[in-house]
């Protein structure tokens, strides 16, 4: 079986950091393994983190289809990433596959703060997962 190394998707802002560290298939459901890293100086009070699927811009369209992907389980999510911390999760998703106009984003939302962040994850790791 072919590994693919997905390690370079992350997103940064104010310090939090954002990775998506592998997408593993098993049986019929895709498993998200996320990282959320504070280099900041504050707490980092997670409001939610959602994973949805969206269409690509092409051209002068802005319109975005943005469909969520609502996970069949989640696993050691934390409420709060202390300053200088790392917090490991997982998110089970139904299998599914996505044409190429068509991506996954990861949306981090910060609780009573600024810090959210949007994580685009091209559709070629979804479609061919370890």
């Amino acid at each position: 079986t072919r590994k693919q190394k997905i390690g370079s998707i992350q997103k940064r802002k104010n310090g939090i950091v954002l990775s998506l560290e592998n997408i593993v298939f098993d049986k019929e459901e895709l498993y998200f393994v996320i990282k959320i890293q504070n280099k900041s100086s504050l707490d980092y009070d997670l409001n939610f983190l959602d994973i949805s699927t969206q269409t690509r811009k092409q051209g002068k369209k802005k319109s975005i289809q943005r469909i969520s992907q609502l996970p069949n389980f989640k696993y050691d999510v934390p409420t709060k990433v202390a300053e200088k911390e790392i917090k490991r999760m997982v998110y089970v998703l139904p299998k599914f596959s996505l044409s190429n106009d068509k991506m996954v984003v990861l949306e981090l939302n910060e609780k009573n703060g600024e810090r959210n962040i949007k994580l685009k994850v091209s559709n070629k790791y979804i479609n061919n997962p370890n």
